[in-house]
């Protein structure tokens, strides 16, 4: 009865179960069994994902094993990254093996006319995917690709809104010529990177070697930068919005005196200079004995009134994609502002593409693209311009208004110079940046087209592509009364206008003829030619003599009405290009590679005889995984590749005209041109630089050895490349002796470089609800002068950031068996002591060193030679420091440069973090020598707190008032002898006003760790935006230039901004000179797909 009793039980438990469970329970099958690779070994790590429920997923352990209860399907789906997805009927007792797919080596990538897979890559190639480069939110592409690349250098020259970005593939080449790599947008040569949205682009490839680049001949010597925007694709038109709002603010501030060091740095310098100079002083700021009432005053930020200021700047791109299986089209505009940390300081830009493909038959396309962009750039600070608004000035600018802000002197009292003083005392220099209206803007106009014909020969196609681009580029400047360009023509408002307009044409067409022969051979042929042709003008005026009521916007739509006026104009001589290429490509066996491409170019830059320049370029490799005795490696090696490259490309960007003799319609002396101004007496075309008819290419020879190689189905994957780069013929202009010319150009210098570059990109975790990818790179490039002209073994040449006043002191040397960029200048000993003097006559105030002390005359300060002047070394020991003592003070070449970073997904989470890097280079540092003494900085600035009385050396007793000068005061107060320490710094009255002397205390280390980006971005769940419409919703928040270690004292290590308009800036690299500071930045931003 029990029993009985039991089973009946169970029966009505189990008929329950039946009645009450849900049908997924009642279903429900379990999926268990082991995952293995193509060589039988267990694959750690794979995703297990029931097939139609993506939350129910699980991963493979050590073994390979998985187990995963399925709610109601029958299939599950296995994934693993390096190999292809598979979908299996699900069973207890599972073995699966899944197949390798190295989508990583089987992408296609962009190759000069024509594309290849990645694993038959010959050259040395770098790439980014778009993807990328849009969770960077930035106006500028080439700022996203900052430390992303090894061996392309990047560098935003300084943080102005728009700043100029360099950027260098392997050091650049050229010593006078222009060394930016050719940018080439969907197979179309030319235009600018900043004509792109990063939202646009579908990924960027850089050619490093002159394997990649001979394609291009003359126009690739510096490296390629090949841009894909985004494809038109085809079915429902898709939208895409994608737009930011972001804040900034100055990431770095400086220290400068306080308001009692500043007025007491200042009675120093009046006390030193005399009685006249002490009544102004008194007329300013009060007497000695009332100047410790500036204690309790607060110093004027004029950091803070300068760019200080929290700014938005915002981004907004709208897109659209569709069209039918034979048209697709591309439609895009962005909209981008961004604002400056200076007043009235922005840019903005608007951007318009648009791409269509159409399929006229089976045979063939038409492709076009088309480009409309429009830039403005507002303000000072802002690319170009000589006069106005400085950053350094609100370094030295006045730390109070003194007595010119509480009382109303009396001008009849007061010289010129003195009321001038008190009034830019009491206009702020956000006022004063009102003064100095300036607009630049940039337009440019692209059209591309292009046929493709397959031909009824099998592998025969023809290619057939032009182009048109338009720029034009317009400058306004216009200087209020109370600037100093109008202080030059009596005061009245001042403007000047000009514009240039540049043309160009394009044609090119290629025949290619690929094939296999018995499956074992591949062959690729390809042949072509091509012309360019450009040309610009250029037209100036200016203007002076306003009325002081126009604003800049009166004045430049009254330009007719100034009292004195000037034009200049010229066309330039066209720019014409013809040439003819070829590229074979050839694989056997799919594992050894060759590569042989040849390229002659003719331009008219040079004169009849040396027009023509033949490149040619070579490159093997050879896919060793493939080979049969790796079989057994195959479970945890991917990929090994070994690269090795020979090429020759040549270097035609200079002046259109250096090898024709020119005129200058003026006399010698003034160089005055007819037309312009106050002409009087012309006297004479003349000239002073000789005619060269002989110029030619330079050259460049690039050789190259990598290995690429990829682990456990590229989870881990990188290159290391080892090159060595020769240039020679390099244009130089270097003095003669031939009467009547001072220079001639000639192809008489040559330099080489050699690097090694390392990239590795990691997938460390790829699980479903958590993914970590790593990427790290680094390069080392050496380089160095192996000839000069007319057998020099060096040139020294003059930066020009102090303008006129080192025109005599070259502070940059060049010579051979160095690298460019080293500079020239003394070095420092600290500062002459009490214990360098002999003795101190009271009569006639003149100190006398003692025997075996060097003096100069180089400083040419108040002070003279003096206990407190700086003090310079002797280097060849003959008693005076003068010309003959100046040697090499720093090296502004980094040892190694490079970045790294992470990114991945959790749940719906996503991140990204990349970091940038640079060490071992040196930055001059022409802030610091102007920050510290008075260099051309007014009659009172302001100073770097370390020139403080207490810091540096000083001649005032700080309790009298009473000038300093016995050598017994002079070493109480200053080297200890009160019983404190010594004075760290010399006396900032040791130079002149407009006294320059570098020196290697000028000289800083500007290695530095950067964190350049944070982005945090949550995707909402398709099942919540798919009720709204919306495919995709995706909200971030990034972090912009967080932090930055580094011990430069300046306000970034990576700011080379001064401008210097000249053909040898490229000799004179790494000055921090008046640069715009970079700003931390903070964006938020949403992507929306419709």
């Amino acid at each position: 009865m029990n029993q009985a009793m039991r089973r009946l039980c169970k029966l009505c438990l189990l008929a329950a179960f039946f009645v009450l469970a849900p049908p997924e329970v009642l279903a429900q099958t379990i999926a268990k069994g082991q995952v293995f690779d193509s060589t039988n070994e267990p694959v750690i790590g794979a995703t297990v994902v029931e097939k139609g429920s993506p939350k129910n997923a699980t991963v493979t352990d050590f073994n390979g094993n998985f187990e995963l209860k399925l709610q109601s399907g029958k299939q599950v789906v296995i994934t693993y990254i390096g190999m292809k997805s598979k979908i299996v009927n699900a069973t207890s007792n599972m073995k699966v093996v899944m197949e390798d797919d190295n989508t990583t080596l089987n992408d296609i990538v962009v190759i000069g006319y024509g594309a290849v897979r990645k694993k038959d890559l010959t050259g040395s190639v770098a790439t980014v995917a778009g993807q990328d480069l849009a969770k960077v939110p930035v106006s500028n592409v080439s700022e996203a690709l900052t430390g992303k690349m090894a061996g392309v250098n990047i560098t935003t020259t300084d943080g102005s809104p728009d700043a100029e970005v360099l950027i260098r593939v392997r050091g650049g080449g050229s010593i006078t010529g222009d060394n930016t790599p050719l940018i080439v947008i969907d197979g179309f040569q030319g235009g600018s990177m900043s004509d792109l949205s990063p939202n646009d682009i579908e990924d960027i490839t850089v050619l490093k070697d002159a394997s990649s680049t001979a394609i291009y001949g003359s126009e690739g010597a510096n490296g390629v930068i090949l841009i894909t925007t985004k494809n038109a694709k085809g079915g429902k038109t898709q939208v895409n919005y994608n737009g930011y709002l972001q804040t900034k603010k100055v990431s770095k501030r400086m220290d400068v005196l306080d308001t009692y060091q500043y007025v007491m740095s200042n009675y120093e310098y009046a006390a030193l200079r005399g009685e006249s100079a002490l009544n102004s002083f008194y007329k300013q700021f009060g007497v000695f004995d009332d100047l410790y009432l500036y204690k309790s005053i607060e110093a004027i930020d004029w950091q803070e009134d300068l760019f200080g200021a929290d700014v938005i700047s915002q981004s907004h791109n709208l897109s659209l994609q569709g069209g039918t299986d034979k048209t697709k089209f591309n439609l895009s505009g962005t909209y981008d502002f961004n604002a400056g940390l200076m007043p009235n300081n922005d840019f903005s830009r608007f951007a318009f593409l648009f791409k269509l493909n159409h399929d006229i038959n089976k045979s063939l396309k038409f492709s076009m693209t088309a480009r409309l962009t429009d830039q403005i750039a507002n303000g000072q600070g802002t690319q170009g311009g000589t006069y106005k608004v400085r950053t350094e000035q609100a370094l030295y600018g006045v730390a109070t208004k003194g007595l010119s802000g509480m009382i109303t002197p009396d001008f009849s009292t007061m010289s010129d110079d003195e009321i001038t003083e008190w009034q830019r005392a009491n206009m702020s220099l956000a006022e004063q940046s009102e003064q100095y209206w300036r607009r630049r803007n940039n337009r440019s106009f692209v059209f591309n087209g292009a046929l493709d014909w397959k031909t009824p020969l099998k592998g025969l196609t023809a290619h057939l592509e032009g182009g048109y681009t338009y720029g034009f580029n317009e400058v306004k400047n216009w200087y209020g009364a109370t600037t100093t360009q109008a202080s030059y023509v009596g005061g009245n408002p001042l403007a000047d206008w000009t514009k240039t307009n540049t043309r160009s044409i394009r044609e090119s067409f290629t025949l290619t003829y690929d094939t296999k022969i018995n499956k074992i051979h591949h062959l690729n042929v390809m042949g072509g030619q091509e012309i360019r042709s450009s040309r610009s003008d250029y037209s100036a005026m200016s203007a002076n003599n306003f009325s002081q009521a126009f604003t800049a916007e009166q004045v430049f739509a009254n330009f007719d009405l100034s009292t004195m006026q000037s034009m200049t104009g010229y066309v330039a001589a066209n720019q014409n290009k013809v040439s003819f290429f070829g590229r074979i490509n050839y694989t056997l066996l799919d594992r050894y590679l060759l590569t042989v491409t040849l390229r002659e170019d003719g331009s008219s830059q040079f004169g009849s005889g040396h027009q023509w320049g033949f490149f040619p370029a070579a490159a093997a490799s050879w896919r060793i995984i493939e080979e049969p005795w790796m079989e057994g490696v195959r479970s945890w090696m991917s990929n090994l590749k070994l690269r090795v490259s020979y090429g020759k490309v040549g270097n035609d960007k200079i002046g259109n005209t250096q090898y024709v003799q020119l005129y200058n319609s003026g006399d010698a002396v003034t160089k005055k041109r007819y037309g312009v101004g106050d002409v009087a007496n012309v006297q004479q075309a003349v000239s002073t630089t000789l005619a060269n008819p002989l110029l030619t290419w330079e050259k460049r020879t690039t050789r190259n050895i990598g290995l690429d190689f990829g682990f456990f189905h590229e989870r881990l994957s990188g290159n290391i490349d080892v090159y060595w780069n020769s240039t020679d013929d390099l244009l130089i202009n270097h003095d003669i002796a031939a009467p009547g010319y001072t220079t001639v150009w000639e192809n008489s210098a040559s330099t080489s470089n050699k690097g090694v570059e390392l990239t590795l990109n990691a997938a460390i975790i790829q699980n479903k609800n958590f993914r970590l990818n790593a990427n790290f790179n680094i390069g080392f490039d050496k380089s160095n002068v192996k000839s000069l002209a007319n057998g020099l073994q060096e040139m020294t040449f003059a930066s020009g950031w102090a303008s006129t006043d080192n025109k005599n002191q070259d502070d940059y040397i060049v010579r051979i068996g160095d690298p460019i960029g080293l500079v020239y200048g003394w070095q420092s000993d600290g500062y002459y002591t009490t214990d360098d003097f002999a003795s101190y006559n009271e009569t006639t105030g003149a100190y006398t060193l003692k025997d075996g002390v060097p003096t100069t005359s180089l400083l040419g300060g108040t002070i003279g030679i003096r206990p407190g002047a700086m003090k310079l070394k002797d280097l060849n020991g003959d008693g005076v420091v003068d010309a003959k003592d100046i040697t090499v003070i720093g090296d502004t070449n980094p040892d190694f440069a490079g970045g790294f970073g992470f990114s991945g997904e959790i749940y719906d989470f996503d991140f990204n973090v990349n970091f940038t890097y640079k060490v071992g280079n040196d930055i001059y540092n022409a802030n610091k020598i102007q920050t510290t003494s008075r260099y051309r900085a007014g009659t009172y600035p302001n100073m770097r707190a370390e020139m403080s009385q207490s810091n540096a050396y000083s001649y005032i007793n700080p309790e009298t008032g009473v000038l300093l000068k016995s050598l017994e005061d002079l070493k109480y107060w200053n080297e200890g002898g009160n019983g404190l320490a010594a004075k760290a710094m010399w006396s900032p009255f040791s130079t002149g006003d407009a006294v320059v002397v570098p020196t290697d205390w000028a000289m800083d280390d500007a290695s530095f760790l950067r964190l350049q980006s944070l982005t945090i971005g949550y995707t909402i769940p398709k099942n919540i935006t798919k009720k709204f419409g919306v495919q995709r919703l995706r909200a971030y928040v990034t972090g912009t230039n967080l932090f930055v270690i580094t011990s430069y004292p300046g306000f970034d290590p990576e700011v080379s901004s001064y401008a210097r308009n000249s053909s040898y800036s490229g000799l004179t690299p790494g000055i921090d000179f008046s640069s715009y500071p970079k700003s931390r930045a903070f964006t938020f931003g949403l992507n929306v797909t419709l």
